[in-house]
């Protein structure tokens, strides 16, 4: 079986942490290694040879973009699989890094599904992945069915402080924000008999109320809980704890927040 040398890099820790699980649980024979940044990375692949980069795109510093122009300019370094992973999907993001190289995109929020899927695909076409890595990877994402969401009552709800799109791995959910803070945001979303579930990741478009967009923010749902103490209820609270680290974002945030205090 072929023991292969994955890097993968986000500056988010909750993200790097939850990439690195998925990988290790589905393809157990790998080497996995996870830093936080593009300048770490360039660094680590001058000291190590890696057979597939999974990387973050909106890093300070160095970007994605950036290690991937730099990746296509080194020998070691030009066919290497790069699998772009952001919660952009703008035709224009998209456009970029396959005019850099980028070998496939991955959009957040993701499932490990998702992700192995096009981990598969990447290091296939290179012959680098063993019929048995590949079936194991298979039998392992049928655990991706399991988790159930949450509900519980919850206050009523309250004047919204601006809107928002709340995003998973399968739909998009219209929301209004209900509280906010660096942390956290709560929104609430009407009850279609769909929500995101409790440890799924998300990403968190926050709009303003004219309708102008804020920022991208990728979080967690940490709670779902109806508004009424109803079978029926009309409208869902979700609570989403944010992972990103970027200070632009967050200082972006910071004046939204003073905003609509």
């Amino acid at each position: 079986m072929s023991k292969l040398n994955i890097l993968v890099v986000d500056d988010a820790r909750f993200i790097r942490e939850r990439v690195t699980s998925m990988v290790r649980e589905s393809f157990p024979d790998f080497t996995v290694m996870a830093v936080e940044n593009g300048t770490q990375a360039i660094r680590a692949m001058q000291q190590k040879q890696f057979n597939l980069i999974l990387c973050d795109w909106e890093m300070p510093e160095t970007s994605g973009l950036d290690v991937l122009q730099w990746c296509r300019a080194q020998d070691a370094y030009k066919q290497t699989p790069f699998l772009m992973v952001t919660s952009r999907g703008e035709r224009e993001y998209v456009l970029k890094a396959i005019q850099s190289g980028v070998n496939d995109y991955l959009g957040k929020p993701f499932t490990r599904e998702q992700l192995v899927q096009k981990m598969v695909k990447a290091l296939s076409k290179r012959q680098q992945l063993s019929p048995e890595q590949q079936a194991r990877a298979k039998a392992m994402l049928d655990d991706d069915q399991k988790a159930k969401p949450q509900s519980a009552p919850a206050k009523s709800m309250a004047k919204p402080k601006g809107l928002a799109q709340l995003r998973n791995s399968k739909q998009t959910f219209r929301c209004a924000i209900k509280d906010l803070n660096l942390r956290e945001v709560k929104v609430v979303i009407k009850n279609e008999g769909a929500f995101p579930q409790v440890l799924e990741q998300v990403v968190v478009d926050i709009e303003q109320l004219s309708g102008d967009s804020v920022a991208r923010i990728n979080g967690f749902v940490t709670s779902v809980q109806a508004t009424e103490q109803k079978l029926d209820a009309a409208y869902v609270d979700v609570l989403v704890s944010f992972m990103d680290e970027d200070p632009d974002k967050m200082a972006h945030l910071s004046k939204y927040i003073a905003s609509v205090r």
